[in-house]
């Protein structure tokens, strides 16, 4: 079985937009250093997978093709061994979207995974009950939509400030 580091989108790989999505490549502002930050994951022997909540396609703000030309620019500049996206709305209550933990698990069956080896690193409490939902440790970074640990649901495993950090935590 292998260890993964799942990640979430935005705020933890690149800009978060508050109320707004990343609809096309020139939106996509990434965050510094995270590819250098998630090659170190990749080099210590985990899978890097993302997992992210992207109801913009359902919305209709952007189509299938807007969020897969969004993530080619970000899959050039982070190497990510696979991508999950729910593009459902959250009232289609759909067994994908965080926090149920639907692509975690699909992940897990689909390449191997140990739950219980692996770490998921997000900035919402969404994606924290993601985790704890497949069994999964939470690293919360502060770089996105939560600016601080205090109050938040369920606890993370820790919090630190950015991806570079959760890495160095990661692997420590």
């Amino acid at each position: 079985m292998k260890r993964a580091v799942f990640l979430d989108r935005d705020g933890v790989l690149n800009v978060y937009l508050p109320g707004d999505y990343a609809k096309t490549p020139d939106e996509l502002v990434l965050l510094p250093g995270v590819g250098v930050s998630v090659q170190k994951l990749r080099d210590a022997g985990f899978l890097t997978v993302l997992i992210s909540n992207q109801q913009g396609v359902a919305k209709g703000l952007m189509t299938p093709s807007d969020l897969d030309a969004v993530t080619a620019k970000l899959r050039a500049e982070v190497a990510l061994d696979a991508v999950y996206y729910c593009p459902h709305l959250k009232s289609e209550d759909c067994t994908c979207r965080k926090p149920k933990p639907g692509m975690l698990l699909q992940a897990a069956q689909e390449h191997g995974i140990d739950l219980t080896q692996s770490v998921f690193i997000g900035d919402t409490p969404t994606d924290a009950q993601a985790a704890l939902a497949a069994g999964v440790a939470f690293v919360l970074v502060l770089s996105g939509q939560s600016k601080t640990a205090e109050g938040f649901l369920p606890a993370p495993t820790v919090a630190v400030e950015n991806l570079d950090a959760a890495v160095e935590w990661v692997l420590s």
